[in-house]
């Protein structure tokens, strides 16, 4: 008989029996509601065959397993969430022996589970993400005289011009993200700047200048949006682009679990 493990989706305290009836864990598996104290864990069974350790260092590298693992991992997450009201998140394949060592992990884990679900409660978060065309370089200047474009100097003269305009527009992209994420951050509780994705996995031509995760009293969600809706008025030029309310992995996600 295969080894199986218990896999941990998400902490969270109130939930109803019977609330995630119909919702399924990874490879279709049940879901089960393991409590310690106040806490419940939301957690089903994995083979170790393909979750254990081993296993884990080669699936990693394999982006279809980790893209099926990873929406299956959401789905149960956001169905916690709805169900419950208040969740903190686990990281993708965290993984004990036994439901006894999920409770144990739980206890261990209380006080800093406890302060996070605290954080969010009453709160979802929300995406914001910014996107600026690039400005075309203008090298006019340099096509007046043919005979001087052909020469070595008026090529560098050229080159320094293209490289002092790209530069000056990365300066301005960051002033403009920087006050749209101010703008934002005033309207929230508690806000991260992520990383800017690259155009490959955005599907847009135009650089994201801006990638940043908000956490928004749900009370304050019109007046968070209201806030959008102006700064796209304000800035026609820049594409905004504003999801949500999600789960607040941005705020509660345990790094080391």
């Amino acid at each position: 008989m295969a080894e199986t493990g218990a896999y941990i989706y998400a902490a969270c305290r109130r939930i109803e029996p019977g609330a995630l009836d119909g919702i399924t864990g990874l490879r279709d598996a049940p879901l089960r509601i393991l409590h310690q104290r106040d806490l419940a864990a939301v957690v089903s069974t994995v083979d170790l065959d393909e979750f254990g350790e081993e296993a884990l260092r080669h699936h990693f590298e394999d982006l279809d397993w980790l893209e099926q693992v990873a929406r299956r991992h959401d789905e149960v997450i956001r169905a916690v969430w709805l169900a419950s009201g208040l969740v903190a998140p686990f990281r993708l394949a965290t993984i004990c022996r036994t439901d006894d060592n999920v409770r144990e992990r739980l206890e261990t884990r209380y006080d800093e589970l406890t302060r996070a679900l605290d954080r969010v409660e009453g709160r979802s978060e929300w995406s914001v993400k910014a996107f600026l065309p690039a400005e075309p370089v203008n090298a006019a200047a340099d096509t007046d005289d043919d005979e001087a474009a052909s020469t070595g100097t008026a090529y560098l003269l050229r080159r320094r011009r293209e490289l002092d305009q790209r530069q000056q527009a990365a300066v301005d992209a960051d002033a403009i993200a920087e006050a749209i994420h101010h703008e934002v951050a005033v309207a929230a509780q508690a806000c991260r700047r992520l990383p800017p994705q690259d155009r490959r996995l955005t599907g847009y031509a135009d650089p994201m200048i801006l990638n940043g995760s908000y956490l928004v009293d749900d009370r304050d969600a019109g007046s968070f949006r209201a806030v959008i809706d102006q700064l796209v008025a304000q800035r026609p030029a820049v594409r905004l682009m504003v999801d949500g309310p999600w789960p607040p992995y941005s705020f509660t996600t345990l790094e080391s679990t």
